[in-house]
């Protein structure tokens, strides 16, 4: 699923807007970011606090590869792990090979080629963040999958949740998106609603495009990830796919994409990115 007129940001700009954390200056080519550093502790921000032995992350999100435009695609989203030995953390791009250890510097990750900014929430089994390598950038959320055996299969549950995204609505600067997403879960049913409520910025000041509902969801008992679309007539990609984190399902994760008639000028725009969230 592609947007070809989807352009990348800046998303250190995306987060500080947001509110969602984050921070750090522009980025040009990715041959013109600083040398990372290696500090003499451990991170003292924990991208997964509750990860203490070594694995890599479950990731769900959106990602902006120059020239074809945007993906959903798990597979084409940035990689990450977690090394116990070392307590640190490492990544690898949608179109590398190699895993890159990263350190933070400041209020982001640095790795040798690209920067990570963390977006805030207390999270233990996930976390919400957003990449930029200087030509390829991405909105992500990473988590610590929820074993099958981990599924409650009885009661209700909600939970809320946070957007980061872009849009493709361009009038003299970039659009970002951001705001809140909620579900709600009957474990024994199998049943899953809810809605998203996003607003976007301009002139860095937000526009709020209401809440938009859930429709034709999929979710069935013991299920670790759902799935659906959002009620609207516009035309345009439009869904959603989660998965559960923590050991019994207590937070989760993943990507969104839906279209929407600007209030600015009427015209049908697409919007999509990542999203996390807790009980």
């Amino acid at each position: 699923m592609r947007v070809s007129d989807f352009r990348p940001v800046l998303l250190a700009t995306v987060f500080a807007l947001s509110g969602c954390g984050g921070g750090g200056g522009a980025l040009g080519s990715a041959s013109s970011l600083p040398p990372p550093t290696t500090p003499a502790t451990p991170a003292s921000t924990a991208i997964i606090p509750a990860a203490t032995t070594s694995q890599q992350f479950a990731v769900m999100g959106e990602t902006y590869i120059d020239g074809p435009g945007m993906t959903l695609d798990p597979n084409a989203q940035i990689k990450l792990r977690y090394d116990a030995s070392s307590q640190s953390y490492e990544a690898m791009l949608p179109d590398g090979q190699d895993w890159q250890e990263i350190h933070q510097s400041g209020t982001s990750y640095q790795g040798a080629s690209f920067l990570l900014w963390l977006g805030k929430g207390d999270y233990q089994y996930s976390r919400l963040f957003a990449w930029n390598d200087g030509n390829n950038s991405g909105m992500d959320a990473a988590g610590i999958a929820t074993p099958t055996g981990g599924m409650p299969l009885t009661g209700t549950a909600s939970y809320l949740g946070q957007i980061i995204g872009l849009t493709s609505e361009h009038h003299g600067q970039d659009f970002t998106v951001d705001g809140s997403i909620r579900f709600s879960f009957d474990f024994g049913a199998g049943t899953l609603s809810g809605g998203i409520t996003p607003h976007f910025y301009q002139d860095f000041e937000p526009d709020a495009l209401g809440t938009i509902s859930f429709r034709d969801t999929v979710y069935a008992t013991e299920s670790t990830t759902f799935s659906g679309k959002f009620d609207t007539n516009s035309a345009g990609v439009n869904s959603f796919s989660g998965l559960f984190t923590g050991p019994n399902a207590q937070e989760l994760i993943g990507n969104f994409a839906f279209p929407y008639k600007s209030p600015i000028d009427g015209l049908t725009y697409q919007a999509d990115g990542a999203f996390v969230g807790g009980k």
